[in-house]
């Protein structure tokens, strides 16, 4: 069941009345105002809190949308047809921004989600109950997801060499408007995101959330394991595949590897009941029909990625396609009904979105996180501990479960190629092809001048929003933009 998502208990209405702040920012209180510090007075309201901290997390702006889209958009997978229709991600899809005009909005909300994740974390009015714990290691993790997402966008990648004081900014205190934060170092950031993440499986009981929608262990394990494998330190890769191997080896229930059989339903399926709060999901942005609490027709991942959406131009390149062999079950997540005959050659659909489930227009949930991360992260750190035996092992394994054909070595080539499979549509290329220093070439369907992008290319790094630098006088902006 979901839940709805609000900000503070109902003592804290009236205030949510008050005007909006006309300028977000890193350092400022979230969308709607009110005396942050004072709005935890009961375990209710911290769970309100937490509640707020998804609402933040779910717009259109962040995991809602953008962040998917940018994922994939950034990178060789999507092109944006040429088609005639609105701007929408163009600048983004013809990796053609620049510091003053791009997409990204995704900064303000992940700050907004921190702020209010630092209220849970930092409140000292409440007893340290189970409950109260539990909550508070949810706020940390929730915490770790606005950091790692911040700058894995807008900082060079840890093993880059570049740049390494254009961290993001660490916002860990009480909200306090007149502050006016630097950049850390990315250091600084990936170990803060550790100390949250391990601090918060330290002391939270509660391993099975009530819903999918709400952070867990489960999902600091994961998200422990691929944040080993980006910072890549000394021993990093090993913790890489030690906390994957805690998600693999705990699977059960709750938390579980969908099967081939199940693999296009979990995805595809209208009946919420088939493809949403399922076991493979570790977390997902819970939407529903109600107004205001889902994307909306403009703002939907299916507007743009379905082949009869409002907006429909994301599409894969048959380049893509062509890889997935004919037993492939993901090969049956592509649909060519009604692709663009502008283009040439002509691109191909996902239906991995859709418009309307059972519970409505625009109330599909969105999956951030999944249970078959955790064996592609063991599977890449394993090649790069130079285990290449058991990786291919594995990595056939994984290609066997999903019904495509086996590799005949385990390269860094064949394993992001099989995550390029895996997480189409689900944002992980750009972060994929990042972490490991790659660059990327559109080789067909450029419609832009820029259509290949070097390693450490500066394009990898977002830009600060100008709004931010005239307001923080202290952000830096990063070489190049």
């Amino acid at each position: 069941m979901k839940f709805t998502k609000i900000f503070i208990a109902a003592a804290f209405t009236t205030l949510l009345m008050l005007p909006s702040c006309s300028e977000e920012r890193l350092i400022e209180s979230p969308v709607d105002q009110f005396p942050i510090e004072d709005a935890i007075r009961s375990e209710n309201d911290m769970r309100s809190i937490l509640n707020g901290v998804y609402d933040q997390y779910s717009t259109s702006t962040a995991f809602g949308a953008d962040i998917l889209a940018f994922g994939d958009l950034i990178s060789d997978n999507v092109f944006i047809t040429a088609l005639p229709s609105d701007v929408a991600y163009r600048n983004t899809g013809f990796l053609n921004w620049s510091a003053d005009i791009s997409d990204f909005g995704m900064l303000d909300d992940l700050y907004d989600g921190i702020v209010l994740a630092n209220t849970v974390v930092n409140n000292t009015a409440l007893p340290n109950t189970p409950n109260v714990l539990n909550l508070k290691g949810e706020a940390r993790i929730a915490r770790a997801v606005g950091y790692f997402y911040a700058v894995a966008f807008y900082s060079p990648n840890p093993t880059s060499n570049m740049n390494q004081e254009f961290g993001v900014p660490l916002n860990l205190g009480n909200y306090d408007p007149n502050q006016q934060l630097p950049r850390a170092t990315v250091d600084a950031v990936y170990e803060q995101i550790i100390t949250d993440l391990t601090t918060a499986l330290s002391i939270m009981t509660d391993e099975i959330p009530s819903n999918k929608g709400f952070l867990s262990p489960t999902a600091a394990r994961l998200l422990l394991s691929r944040v080993y494998l980006t910072r890549g330190k000394a021993g990093d890769y090993q913790k890489a595949i030690d906390y994957a191997d805690q998600v693999i080896n705990s699977a059960s229930g709750s938390f579980n590897f969908v099967s081939k059989e199940d693999y296009v339903k979990y995805f595809t399926a209208a009946d919420i009941n088939s493809s949403e709060n399922q076991p493979e999901t570790v977390w997902e942005i819970n939407m529903n029909a109600t107004s205001g609490e889902n994307p909306g027709i403009n703002s939907s991942l299916s507007s743009f990625y379905e082949f009869n959406g409002s907006k429909k131009r994301f599409l894969f390149t048959q380049n893509f396609y062509s890889t997935f062999a004919s037993s492939d079950v993901r090969r049956s997540l592509f649909t060519s009904t009604a692709v663009p005959t502008q283009d040439d050659p002509r691109g191909i659909w996902t239906r991995k979105y859709f418009r309307t489930t059972s519970e409505g227009p625009f109330a599909q949930n969105v999956k951030i996180f999944r249970m078959s991360e955790a064996k592609l992260n063991k599977i890449e750190a394993l090649f790069k501990t130079g285990n290449t035996a058991l990786a291919l092992t594995e990595l056939n394994d994984f290609a066997a479960s999903r019904g495509a054909v086996p590799y005949a070595a385990a390269t860094l080539e064949s394993i992001l190629n099989e995550r390029r499979k895996e997480f189409f549509a689900e944002g992980h290329r750009f972060f994929d092809l990042k972490r490991n220093n790659l660059g990327f070439a559109k080789l067909t369907n450029c419609y832009s001048i820029v259509c290949e992008v070097a390693p450490n290319d500066k394009l990898f790094v977002i830009p600060m929003p100008l709004r931010e630098r005239n307001i923080n006088l202290n952000i830096t902006q990063y070489p190049g933009w």
